[in-house]
């Protein structure tokens, strides 16, 4: 029992301090130090956010080191601590900056990617061992996601606030302890005699050679890739709420706190869902009202709410806490997919392999959505990023789903 608790402790706390959880605090500040006093477009906003998420686009790199190549006899715990103190350490080169460049900001923030992401990959790899040895996958997916939220809760809050009132050096100064947490909890909590033993190099090349080279796993990389590749509109929509319809850096702050509240609701209902709802039909929905779901944002184009603003904050605020709850159940369903594809004994390499894959088609929707938003503005783009969302759902009839 103090064992299945300490599981739950070390994924959650791991999560929480990760990049999508309270190390998340500084992305407000960054968005408008660029927008504002680095003053880059919509689209370069988005050129530089696909390119500083590049440590994630090669996930498989990190699986294949920390599969292969223990460090002080751990291929889990030691890369874990190791990681965090890197990402610790570009966190406090910027904190200790006065004058910022693109440059800078891009080499530092993509190099912080490699260490996050690595992180990342050790957590998940460690996830999955532990998760399919005592069939609780979801549950574990579910309790990284609730701490994410619930880190995103108080991100969101003091994001806005840190963006209005503090210089952009303290919010990077305060971001350095979140992974120094992560690098204590591992020291702490974790034992390496929980670690899957490593695997001789040919043979997890055989292992990964019959993992990899299947029409199945093909098919199933091919669908995430393409449902995280529908062209995003994220950075122009930022844009568009601050300087059309006036949203503040508090009030953005807020909404994000209040998605991050859905979100919580979100990864409590995917773990109830996930035992007594069929998983294909899990699938299908989070594909079906994801791409239908991305044609309300062209509600705030139109000239009724543009002239009135009031309501445009009443509807950023429904749609955050909405939004967020099925954002968050849509996905965990595609992460716990993935996890089921994944062998225990590989799960580094593959589980990275997999969730690369959807990093990539990220970087892609990206960069897509920011040339796309050049060359035919917000409102087609907007429409485009629906229709595609809902094209991959001619790929369901052939993927085998587990319950």
């Amino acid at each position: 029992m103090l064992k299945n608790v300490r599981y739950l402790i070390i994924f959650a706390l791991v999560y929480f301090f990760s990049p999508n959880g309270l190390s998340s605090l500084p992305n407000l500040t960054l968005n408008f130090l660029l927008k504002e006093t680095l003053k880059l477009t919509a689209t370069q906003l988005a050129y530089f956010s696909a390119i500083t998420i590049l440590g994630w686009a090669i996930k498989p790199l990190w699986g294949l080191i920390s599969d292969l190549i223990p460090i002080f006899g751990s291929k889990r715990k030691s890369y874990l601590v190791l990681t965090s103190l890197l990402a610790a350490f570009c966190w406090l080169i910027l904190s200790f900056t006065q004058n910022y460049t693109v440059w800078l900001l891009l080499i530092i923030l993509t190099f912080s990617s490699f260490a996050y992401a690595f992180q990342d990959v050790v957590a998940d790899a460690l996830m999955i061992e532990i998760g399919k040895k005592e069939k609780r996958l979801a549950e574990f997916q579910a309790v990284q996601w609730l701490a994410v939220s619930i880190a995103q809760i108080i991100t969101g809050f003091a994001g806005g606030l840190a963006a209005e009132k503090l210089r952009a050096q303290t919010t990077f100064g305060i971001a350095i302890f979140f992974p120094l947490s992560i690098a204590l909890t591992t020291l702490v909590l974790l034992r390496k005699t929980e670690e899957e033993p490593v695997l001789r190099f040919k043979e997890f090349k055989e292992n990964f050679k019959n993992a990899v080279l299947t029409k199945e796993f093909l098919l199933v990389n091919l669908f995430l890739f393409l449902w995280r590749f529908s062209p995003s509109f994220g950075a122009p929509m930022f844009y568009y709420q601050v300087d059309v319809l006036k949203f503040s850096k508090i009030f953005l702050g807020t909404l994000a706190s209040l998605s991050a509240i859905g979100s919580a609701i979100g990864a409590i209902s995917f773990n109830f869902l996930a035992k007594f709802v069929k998983f294909k039909k899990l699938l299908f929905w989070s594909v079906f009202l994801g791409g239908i779901l991305t044609f309300w944002s062209l509600i705030y184009l139109t000239d009724f709410i543009k002239q009135n603003l009031y309501l445009a904050r009443i509807l950023a605020i429904i749609d955050s806490l909405v939004f967020g709850a099925l954002g968050m159940i849509f996905f965990l369903t595609m992460l716990t997919f993935a996890a089921q594809k994944t062998d225990p004994k590989l799960a580094g390499s593959i589980f990275a392999f997999i969730t690369s894959v959807i990093n990539v088609g990220l970087m892609g929707s990206e960069a897509l959505g920011g040339w796309l938003f050049a060359k035919i503005g917000l409102a087609p783009l907007i429409i485009i990023s629906g229709i595609t969302s809902l094209a991959i759902l001619v790929f369901l009839p052939f993927l085998k789903v587990e319950d």
